[in-house]
């Protein structure tokens, strides 16, 4: 088939969606190898799907097809978000962590499930277009389901075996790392909207797993929009704390999620992201970006002590050990959220010092993802605890660009609810 025609298909493929929700509409996405055209000029093939999406699902039924979710505003003005959801990047947390129970206090190290908290309505805050006191609930909203285990910058088959023998009775099982493809297919149908050509803003947000893939593919939506579009960034509960083992795996050439062939290298901070330690990944990673779109905002959103993101440096620093067991990582100790906390700090403060369109709200507590209301029911709206501030508040400077209310650097005071 000629490449024309599948290009063709890909946009039949799309249009057929179906009401979700009163205003939200859900868009599948064929599971087939698609091809699209990419900032380049040249074809790509992309494979989107979820982490076991060639296996057949409980009912020994195909698996679901990718989807996403669409509602239409009455502002020429869009919200696209890239839900959350973990990460995996080796053999125990990409299936040993399977084994971990969903609770209130524990779950697995990635959520490979297509329907498990990815729907607009589920994961609700920002998305919640029916509160009045929304200040996005008249955009356009693009919702991003996540269900790859790689921060939407995946694009590569990974075969891991669980250490333990639990997962497959220790034999290997293949990880579709397609967060990226899932990205791309989302942006091509973007891309032949008519409406992108009158679209006044956009915002591209996302929380947890998904504030990384907002960053690192921020560059690729900008593209796509006429040069008046303002286009701003919203990172919710992701400050960039790793260790140097976690950043050579998944960054190095031949890595687990393939980012060689998915990173914007022409965007400095990305180009030569491999080379970045664990102290300076953030600052450096956010500051080329923030330098290379100095007429974008980027703003940065988390807990003064997330516990999630203190629980993803806990297991990084127990499986570079050989800590396999993940009944062993959920110990998390007064040292490992004061080094969390400090090296936060630190990068958000060092990238807000050198970079005047970048701002940050720290807020007090150490739940996570503050955007969305899968941790905290309505924390978008209630969240004050930086200066008096509102987050929701906070989150309309960003978007309004309003002199009388600028967009500032916002932090909890005192200990800011230190859990110990």
């Amino acid at each position: 088939m000629l490449r024309f025609d599948r290009i063709t298909l890909i946009l039949l493929i799309f249009f057929f969606s179906e009401a979700y929700a009163v205003g939200w509409e859900k868009i599948e996405v064929s599971n087939t190898e698609l091809t699209i055209l990419d900032d380049n000029g040249q074809y790509k093939d992309i494979k989107p799907g979820c982490a076991f999406s060639y296996l057949p699902d409980e009912a020994g039924l195909p698996n679901k097809p990718f989807h996403f979710y669409y509602r239409k505003g009455t502002k020429p003005q869009t919200l696209i978000f890239l839900n959350g959801g973990g990460a995996c990047w080796n053999d125990a947390t990409c299936t040993t962590s399977l084994t971990v129970p969903v609770s209130s206090t524990t779950r697995p190290a990635y959520n490979p499930s297509m329907d498990f908290e990815n729907d607009p309505e589920s994961v609700g805050g920002m998305l919640d277009f029916a509160r009045a006191d929304n200040p996005l609930k008249d955009w356009n909203m693009v919702f991003i389901p996540y269900c790859t285990g790689d921060a939407h910058i995946g694009s590569n088959d990974k075969v891991y075996a669980d250490p333990l023998g639990i997962i497959n009775a220790g034999n290997p099982i293949m990880v579709q790392h397609r967060g990226f493809d899932n990205f791309m297919a989302v942006r091509e149908w973007l891309k032949h909207r008519p409406d992108r050509f009158n679209t006044e803003k956009v915002l591209v947000a996302g929380s947890s797993a998904g504030a990384y893939g907002a960053l690192m593919n921020f560059s690729r939506l900008h593209r796509i929009y006429p040069s008046m579009t303002k286009i701003s960034l919203l990172s919710d509960a992701g400050a960039g704390v790793f260790t140097n083992n976690f950043l050579n795996t998944v960054f190095e050439p031949n890595g687990p999620w393939g980012t060689e062939n998915t990173l914007a290298t022409w965007i400095p901070g990305i180009n030569q992201i491999s080379s970045y330690n664990d102290l300076n990944f953030f600052t450096n990673l956010a500051t080329g970006i923030e330098r290379y779109f100095t007429k974008s905002k980027f703003a940065y959103v988390t807990t003064a002590w997330d516990g999630v993101q203190v629980l993803f440096l806990n297991i990084m620093k127990k499986t570079d050990q050989g800590i396999n067991d993940p009944n062993e990582w959920f110990n998390l100790t007064p040292e490992v959220f004061v080094e969390w906390n400090l090296r936060m700090l630190a990068s958000f403060n060092v990238n807000v010092l050198f970079n005047s369109n970048a701002k940050y709200y720290v807020s007090a507590g150490t739940y996570h993802a503050g955007l969305v209301d899968v941790f905290v029911p309505d924390i978008f709206y209630t969240e004050n605890s930086a200066s008096g501030i509102f987050l929701k508040d906070w989150v309309n400077r960003l978007v309004i660009n309003d002199k009388k209310y600028p967009l500032i650097n916002l932090m909890c005071s005192g200990t800011c609810g230190a859990p110990f």
